[in-house]
């Protein structure tokens, strides 16, 4: 009998001391709140980062004006006409441009305001210069970098030349 009484009060006191081992406060590391740190911990961080990714869509645009864009911090001014200098609006993807889906048309002329040196920021380094079909990016155009503005990756070129009017396709 004795023997039964000291198994059950050793019993006890084994739960009660897993009892009082065990903390109200949370495991440093355990982001799934399982109780336990380990790999799917790890798994759960990068699902929350991944999830944090797809959750902020980068908007693209695309300028073209006097104002050298390396210069700048923010997309601004963003313009909806025809024929202002600035910032244009592309969207949350970029499409594939070719002559039969341009970026921008030669029929709108953009007036850059006086003869001077202007400045053509694209997000994607393939999309080129054009008139009546034919490549002139390297005519007119000298690349002078990128530049990393609300996340997107701009390519920046200089005009080689002058002008007051943008008047080429883009695509």
């Amino acid at each position: 009998m004795k023997q039964k009484i000291f198994m059950l009060l050793a019993a006890v006191l084994l739960s009660s001391a897993n009892l009082f081992a065990q903390s109200s406060e949370p495991l440093k590391g355990d982001v799934n709140e399982d109780g336990v740190v380990d790999v799917a911990d790890v798994v759960a961080v990068i699902d929350i980062i991944a999830k944090s990714q797809n959750d902020s869509e980068t908007t693209y645009y695309w300028y073209v004006g006097q104002t050298d864009p390396s210069t700048m911090s923010s997309i601004d001014p963003v313009v909806n006409d025809s024929s202002s200098p600035g910032w244009r609006l592309i969207g949350t993807n970029l499409p594939e441009y070719s002559s039969s889906n341009m970026l921008w048309n030669s029929s709108n002329t953009i007036g850059l305001g006086s003869k001077t040196t202007w400045y053509l920021a694209l997000p994607k380094n393939t999309i080129k210069v054009y008139s009546a079909g034919i490549d002139l990016t390297s005519d007119l155009l000298e690349s002078t970098g990128t530049k990393v503005i609300n996340g997107a990756t701009y390519y920046i070129y200089s005009s080689k030349g002058t002008t007051r009017n943008l008047g080429y396709d883009i695509y």
